[in-house]
């Protein structure tokens, strides 16, 4: 069987493929909906965008870089998850999703070695990404809060990301990210079935949402502290990001 055909089989046919209560299967969709209100109602979104401009090959440097960050530490926080994912169904799928997100890295890091970067051990992350990335994501009381900031806020904001960047990168990379698109859906999918299935109470909800605004907060903060890096280094004007996107 097909690794394709492996995740709906998982998805599908799996314990955690049982069915929800109409209240459970939509309290995801009210989330997502959530989401794209706060963002929305963002006072300027183009200020909270990596992509305001297009990409010099110095800024393709810098996006592969953290995106190279970015999938290692979810390849290693969502690892040190597995032993305290009591639901052994849920446990399955994360594992499944840590190969993944090894997979993205070693992705964005042959992109980075055709480019002249074969390490990122002189790279340093912003702070706002590391109070993200390295503090947030990895925490949560358990599997729910852990899935709904990274599998639903933080998977939701990548493929969107990634769908709006693909027309401006070099046809190497974007053969990449049409590797990579895909399994962030796939992460969403598995997430939605593991909220579906274990978010059920209404302080489980009140915990899930907590986690979604705050992590939606955290990734606008990186987003903004990566548009004030590409000024530092002179990538881009420092009002680069008050301009719409071309």
């Amino acid at each position: 069987m097909g690794l394709a055909n492996d995740r709906v089989d998982l998805l599908e046919h799996g314990e955690i493929g049982e069915e929800a209560s109409p209240d459970e299967s939509t309290f995801w969709d009210e989330m997502v909906e959530h989401i794209e209100q706060r963002r929305a109602a963002t006072v300027d979104p183009e200020e909270a965008s990596f992509f305001n401009r297009p990409l010099s090959e110095h800024e393709l440097v810098e996006w592969l870089s953290f995106q190279a960050y970015y999938e290692l530490r979810a390849c290693q926080f969502i690892g040190g998850w597995l032993a305290t994912t009591p639901e052994t169904d849920a446990m399955v799928l994360l594992a499944q999703q840590v190969e993944d997100e090894g997979n993205h890295y070693e992705y964005c890091m042959r992109a980075l070695a055709r480019r002249g970067v074969t390490s990122l051990d002189n790279w340093t992350p912003e702070p706002e990404w590391e109070e993200w990335i390295d503090g947030w994501y990895p925490s949560g009381a358990d599997t729910i809060e852990r899935v709904a900031a990274h599998n639903l806020t933080g998977e939701l904001g990548a493929c969107q990301a990634f769908l709006q960047i693909s027309p401006r990168l070099p046809d190497d990379v974007r053969k990449a990210f049409d590797r990579i698109i895909p399994d962030e859906q796939f992460h969403m999918k598995l997430g939605r079935k593991i909220i579906q299935k274990y978010c059920v109470t209404d302080d489980d909800r009140a915990r899930v949402l907590a986690r979604v605004d705050r992590t939606f907060e955290l990734e606008q903060a990186g987003r903004l502290a990566y548009n004030r890096r590409m000024a530092r280094l002179g990538i881009a004007d420092a009002d680069d990001a008050q301009l719409p996107m071309p």
